[in-house]
C-alpha cells in the first residue's frame, strides 16, 4: 500500500498542483485537498491506467471520496498479483 500511496501523491502533485506533503490518508478529495468532481473523475480516469486497474461493470467510483478510498479501490481492483 505504501508505494501506492506515493505513486497516489506523485500523480496528486503533478497532474493537479496538490502540495504532496499536503496530502494524507484520511484527505478528503474536494474539501482537504480542493479537487473539482471532473477533476476527481480525471483522477479516477489516471488512476484506473496508471495503477492498470480492471473495473467492473456499475462500480460506483462516485463513492470514492478520500486518499483512503482511492487506495482501497487501487488495492481492490488491481490486476498486479
Amino acid at each position: 500500500m505504501n508505494n501506492n500511496f506515493e505513486k497516489l501523491k506523485n500523480i496528486l502533485g503533478d497532474k493537479f498542483g496538490v502540495p504532496t506533503d499536503q496530502i494524507t490518508l484520511s484527505s478528503d478529495l474536494s474539501g482537504d485537498l480542493n479537487l473539482s468532481n471532473l477533476e476527481i473523475n480525471d483522477l479516477t480516469g489516471i488512476v484506473t491506467s496508471g495503477f492498470d486497474l480492471l473495473i467492473p461493470e456499475g462500480h460506483e467510483v462516485e463513492k470514492i471520496k478520500t486518499v483512503s478510498d482511492l487506495i482501497n479501490f487501487i488495492d481492490t481492483f488491481s490486476q498486479e498479483l
